[in-house]
């Protein structure tokens, strides 16, 4: 009864009572003023009073109706925004303006809430100053890097982040390799440990991982964790972060699900980070559920991809994890307690640069989106791109196939079984236009390949949560790393290849069924609001 009376004065019930009572006036707009007007006329009604006032609400609610549209219509198309996601809109407000105003109040906006973006804005004063290089480091950087300056730049220049060098990176390929590793490494855990996550799932490997972390827990480690409520609907009991609190574990859910109609449950937190001490951070694909280490099987064989940073470059992931904590909170970390740290450098040449990413953009920037254009721009010779989902923003799509027209071989991995069957069928709706550009498409015959990795000219690469579709590029809360010339390149070329090994090239006929190709083209339509 409490939480029922709690739902009920969180306006669920209110919300959905007013979306009823709107549709009613939709409805009634289009049927039954007709019929009632053709008896005013016919004189059934014989009070001319009534009829009066009945003429005149018809009248003021038609105005309204016609104001509040023509309002939000002008507002859709002021919008700084692609037309991908204006054409949905307006498509809508033309078929039924009331009803799709409605939903544009409550669903338009996908970008950050007003009070998450002045927690947001408020962190960079906090963290801006640990980033800045010397015009000595400035100009060194802008030299090595050479072509790839600008993919870096362009996330320096929003994220204000920076580009570390002399930082160990491990590329793990598989979840056999990484959650030993990641087990034995929270085991070391001296200070605290941080992490965050889209899915957490009851089994083995999270029992295994909360008893590591209640012992640590037990010698005075701050632990801190945050999983997405929405992405842990049916996998980890509710009762969680109470259950924890009783070991001195701080849990939160991420938008933390309440039954009202609201647009920031697009916005859900899709990153996977761990950071341990300021010994070593993971990020990369991987959810901490079972079937990512294949001790269950889901879709055939699970692949994914994960990386470990020693050194500097974990600040990066530092701010972007406290960000997310901070939203969680409604409070301001201190970040000098986090971030005023001497690290060790290592031999590792190359540079790294970790961040993070969110709805809209963080920074009014699609910053996931540009990254990967930036980095189709710089490619020269070979891509390797995989990625779950095929449902990329126009110039996007078009950045790929733009590349192959170029010249430069480019090789997408997509899964060879779905988990969803529409994304799925979707995706392949945009094969032929990359094939028909010269993109080599393969199907991944193993399994269900979940990793978004991206390899240019073995020497720029992508691994992070960022797929490629418009939940990620622009509602979601995520999160990536960008590598040049580290050590590890040949262990991800090795990769791909060997990944290559064991899928199946698509043709260059492929063509989807007449029925099946419309129905896509349909969804196509909305499918930068879904």
């Amino acid at each position: 009864m409490k939480k029922f009376l709690r739902n009920l004065f969180s306006g669920y019930f209110l919300v959905l009572f007013i979306l009823l009572i709107e549709l009613g006036i939709v409805i009634f707009l289009q049927f039954g003023f007709d019929s009632l007007i053709d008896k005013l006329n016919a004189g059934d009604v014989s009070d001319d009073k009534i009829k009066l006032w009945v003429v005149l609400a018809y009248i003021f609610i038609k105005i309204i109706v016609f104001l509040v549209a023509l309002t939000i219509f002008f507002k859709i198309i002021k919008k700084e925004e692609a037309p991908d996601f204006k054409i949905p809109w307006i498509i809508g407000m033309l078929l039924l303006p009331f009803f799709f105003s409605v939903l544009f109040i409550i669903f338009g906006n996908h970008g950050l809430r007003k009070k998450d973006k002045r927690i947001i804005d408020s962190t960079h004063n906090a963290y801006r100053e640990y980033f800045k290089l010397s015009n000595e480091q400035s100009r060194m950087v802008e030299k090595e890097l050479g072509n790839s300056l600008g993919t870096f730049k362009y996330i320096n220049n929003i994220t204000e982040l920076g580009v570390h060098k002399n930082n160990r990176v491990t590329y793990y390929k598989t979840g056999e390799e990484f959650f030993p590793e990641l087990m034995e490494s929270l085991k070391k855990a001296q200070k605290f440990i941080f992490m965050e996550f889209f899915i957490i799932a009851d089994g083995s490997l999270w029992s295994k991982v909360v008893e590591i972390l209640k012992e640590r827990a037990s010698h005075g480690v701050d632990v801190r964790i945050i999983y997405d409520d929405m992405g842990c609907g049916g996998t980890i009991s509710s009762k969680t972060p109470k259950i924890l609190k009783e070991y001195n574990i701080q849990a939160f859910k991420f938008h933390p699900f309440r039954p009202i109609l609201s647009g920031v449950y697009n916005n859900r937190d899709h990153r996977k980070i761990v950071i341990i001490d300021h010994q070593m951070a993971y990020t990369g694909g991987m959810n901490l559920a079972d079937e990512y280490a294949n001790i269950i099987e889901r879709f055939g064989y699970w692949k994914d991809t994960m990386v470990k940073i020693e050194g500097s470059a974990i600040n990066n992931l530092l701010v972007t994890f406290l960000q997310n904590f901070n939203l969680c909170t409604g409070i301001i970390s201190d970040y000098h307690k986090y971030l005023a740290y001497d690290y060790e450098k290592y031999d590792d040449e190359g540079y790294v640069m970790p961040f993070g990413d969110g709805p809209g953009g963080i920074d009014d920037a699609l910053i996931g989106e540009q990254t990967y254009i930036n980095m189709l721009h710089h490619a020269k010779e070979k891509v390797y791109i995989s990625t779950p989902y095929l449902i990329p923003t126009y110039q996007l799509l078009d950045s790929i196939r733009n590349a192959a027209l170029r010249g430069v071989e480019v090789n997408l991995i997509f899964p060879g079984i779905p988990d969803k069957k529409i994304a799925y069928i979707v995706g392949e709706y945009h094969f032929k236009y990359l094939l028909d550009a010269g993109v080599n498409i393969y199907l991944y015959s193993k399994g269900f390949n979940h990793m978004k990795t991206v390899l240019v000219d073995d020497e720029l690469a992508f691994v992070g949560t960022i797929n490629f579709d418009y939940r990620s590029l622009v509602h979601h809360f995520e999160c990536g790393t960008l590598l040049y010339k580290n050590n590890c390149m040949k262990d991800i070329k090795e990769d791909f290849e060997t990944m290559i090994s064991e899928s199946q090239l698509v043709p260059k006929n492929f063509k989807l069924k007449k029925g099946i190709s419309r129905i896509c083209s349909l969804i196509k339509l909305i499918e930068p609001v879904l």
